[in-house]
């Protein structure tokens, strides 16, 4: 398809994520684009109604699923974070607890995506998304944070550091 498409990956524990991920999908189902969603564990039991466009499925391997979509919505987990930044993938977080929110901030100061409330309106959702996919320099900061932190993770100094620090006899 020609059309954007997103993976929507909130948290695969309970975090009362089911309100905040049909509210997600249902602002998808007004936009002209495909989407993923998977449910994780915690959601399993849930009953939640997607549109024709949105598949949701129980879980997908992030990354082979990000190398199809335009964008990520997500809870702010470190995990889905780095990935879609990894591929260069602009970001909506919603934040629903834990260290989300500094995330979240972090992804939004940065300019590789915005941050919305997990009460946010499907209006509001749908804006945002829209948003990330119609204004280029969203994708632009993900993909110099991507290349960031690929830099950072292929620098051998700190292993360097951690090894000298191991042979060196202590005094």
């Amino acid at each position: 398809s020609d059309r954007p498409r997103a993976l929507v990956s909130f948290s695969t524990t309970n975090q009362d994520q089911a309100d905040a991920l049909q509210r997600t999908v249902n602002a998808i189902g007004r936009i002209r684009m495909d989407a993923v969603a998977t449910l994780g564990p915690a959601l399993e039991d849930r009953s939640l109604h997607a549109p024709a466009n949105v598949a949701l499925l129980p879980s997908a391997p992030h990354d082979a699923v990000m190398r199809e979509v335009s964008l990520v919505v997500t809870h702010g987990g470190h995990g889905t974070v780095s990935r879609a930044l990894l591929h260069g993938l602009p970001l909506l977080v919603m934040p629903m607890g834990r260290d989300q929110g500094d995330i979240a901030a972090r992804v939004e100061v940065s300019g590789a995506g915005l941050t919305l409330a997990p009460t946010a309106a499907e209006p509001e959702i749908g804006a945002a998304i829209g948003r990330l996919i119609e204004e280029p320099h969203f994708r632009a900061a993900a993909r110099r944070l991507g290349d960031i932190i690929t830099a950072d993770v292929s620098e051998t100094r700190l292993v360097s550091e951690l090894e000298h620090i191991v042979r060196t006899p202590s005094s």
